[in-house]
């Protein structure tokens, strides 16, 4: 769980983008020895998992000095993704 709090966005703070907490899960088994396979493993994360509504970068097009020019990246919603891994 990460907090990230109230940003700037112009120059002199008059606009800002509110606070968000993000959270992330994750959980790997290992099944060891499995055939010709050694330490079989599978991961499976999960990134952004309440699918928080955030603004993760500002100001790509460069900062105003005062109000905004909309230049907002908004943050990824919820992702899952799963690996498999062995050694030979």
């Amino acid at each position: 769980m990460h907090y990230y709090s109230k940003r700037y966005y112009s120059y002199v703070n008059d606009t800002s983008v509110p606070g968000y907490w993000l959270a992330s899960t994750g959980a790997r088994y290992n099944f060891g020895k499995v055939g010709f396979a050694k330490n079989l493993s599978v991961d499976f994360n999960v990134y952004n998992l309440f699918n928080s509504k955030y603004i993760s970068m500002m100001g790509q097009n460069g900062n105003p000095m005062s109000g905004d020019y909309q230049s907002l990246e908004r943050g990824a919603v919820r992702e899952f993704f799963g690996t498999v891994s062995a050694e030979f």
